[in-house]
């Protein structure tokens, strides 16, 4: 394998994004509508399926969050199949829409893809708490996933520190976050719907700020400042999509992250 691939070379010039959807707009908005409710009615399906064997049952709502992050990597999955099934009805070709060319970066260029990546979000996040003088203290939770003083760091984030405390289920949430995450979410805001979007009056970077847009207000149990973040990231993820013209790149970036929050978390638990 070449250290650094031939779309790797490619893309430090070009544009590579080629998907393009020939369903109708209003058939890939439907698609989308009937994933976003598959996705939903699932993980509320394992949150109830699996908080009544955790600490607080079904009436505690960490309980249904850490049930629903268990249970992620199965839902994802059939998002994912149920994403490129409708993707190939209605005169569509998944494979082209979706963008699942897999592209040849090579062992170096994967490595400075996914590293940049990183770097980039984290230099936003210091840019962010510094222009904006934020106290990260107010975003992080006890060890117990109990929520700061100052009000809430995330449904999401008290829960994976809940999890922590026990490493067997947090390893198991781990795969769900890194793995089961990115996948829904990518083939449903930067899949079919994306080059459907990007065909319209919208264009290419239009639709990047669209689905950067939809996608943070998907997380809206989150706090703001996590809200700005995942906006942030779906632009640079937009982006990626563009440059590298493959929807693999912006899943291993998307996974990378989740990973990255996923071993920081355990760290910062098992100190607290």
């Amino acid at each position: 394998m070449a250290l650094f691939g031939e779309d790797f070379r490619k893309a430090r010039h070009n544009w590579l994004y080629q998907a393009r959807n020939s369903q109708p707009l209003w058939f890939a908005l439907l698609a989308f509508a009937l994933l976003f409710a598959i996705n939903m009615i699932l993980q509320a399906v394992a949150a109830v399926s699996i908080a009544p064997f955790m600490e607080g049952g079904i009436t505690d709502p960490h309980a249904l969050v850490k049930g629903t992050i268990i249970g992620m990597l199965p839902v994802a999955v059939v998002t994912a199949l149920a994403c490129y099934g409708l993707a190939s009805v209605m005169g569509g070709h998944a494979r082209t829409s979706t963008a699942l060319r897999w592209p040849h970066l090579g062992l170096l260029g994967w490595l400075a893809v996914t590293l940049g990546f990183l770097i980039v979000m984290y230099a936003v996040i210091m840019a962010i708490v510094a222009g904006f003088n934020v106290d990260l203290a107010q975003y992080t939770p006890g060890a117990n996933g109990e929520s700061p003083d100052t009000g809430t760091a995330g449904l999401v984030k008290e829960a994976m520190f809940d999890l922590a405390n026990e490493p067997r289920l947090y390893w198991i949430a781990i795969l769900s976050v890194a793995l089961g995450a990115p996948l829904a979410e990518e083939f449903m805001f930067r899949g079919p719907l994306f080059a459907s979007l990007a065909q319209t009056p919208l264009g290419r970077w239009g639709t990047v700020l669209l689905t950067s847009a939809g996608w943070s207000g998907m997380h809206l149990t989150e706090p703001y400042f996590s809200i700005a973040l995942i906006f942030v990231m779906g632009l640079v993820l937009g982006a990626l999509l563009l440059r590298f013209g493959s929807l693999w790149v912006t899943i291993a970036c998307h996974g990378v992250w989740n990973l990255m929050f996923s071993i920081i978390t355990l760290g910062v638990a098992g100190q607290s």
